[in-house]
């Protein structure tokens, strides 16, 4: 999970350049390059705006990743334990990835789960599908304890994702993040 928050904070960053780099840009133009679209400086607009806009995109793919990666461990571990909270919280978790999902045309990003329970396309969240399986077969308890790593990292990376996002993206994480703060509390309980 380091190296996705470190994208997610390269996300933030460069959605911060790119507000300074357009703020900029237009304090330096004239009123007659404005309408001059020659005369304005497109070319290092779109590679800042690029780079952002595909930053985004991998927010998002990650994201709807992530909510496939908690559906997907909770029904295994729901599976193996019988226990009613997972099925719960994965039906849950199927709401979330629509969210997510329901973004996805509108900046023009492919889907990129695989219609399959445990397969992922992102190769760090297959390990850590596999490491937290493996952890919560362990016993009932690990399988909870799981639970709350799951939402644990699920809050983290929500709320670095916020930093910068458009409106209508930080609209849906928000609704994500509670959801996934009730998640947690609920896991937490079982373990006292």
């Amino acid at each position: 999970m380091t190296r996705r928050r470190t994208v997610l904070t390269a996300a933030a960053s460069a959605a911060l350049a790119a507000t300074i780099t357009l703020a900029g840009c237009a304090a330096d133009q004239q009123p007659s390059a404005v309408s001059t679209p020659a005369a304005s400086s497109t070319t290092s607009q779109s590679v800042v705006l690029t780079a952002t806009d595909e930053s985004l995109a991998d927010q998002l793919r990650y994201l709807v990743e992530e909510e496939k990666l908690a559906h997907d461990v909770y029904v295994t571990l729901g599976d193996q334990w019988g226990s009613r909270i997972f099925s719960n919280i994965a039906s849950s978790e199927v709401r979330h990835q629509q969210q997510v999902e329901a973004l996805l045309p509108a900046y023009g990003i492919e889907d990129p789960r695989i219609d399959q329970v445990g397969r992922f396309t992102d190769p760090d969240l297959q390990a850590l599908y596999d490491r937290l399986v493996a952890e919560g077969s362990r016993s009932q308890a690990a399988a909870f304890q799981v639970g709350v790593t799951i939402e644990e990292t699920d809050i983290a990376d929500l709320k670095a994702a916020m930093a910068g996002s458009p409106a209508d993206v930080t609209a849906v994480l928000e609704s994500l993040l509670s959801g996934s703060q009730n998640h947690l509390a609920a896991f937490q309980r079982q373990l006292a």
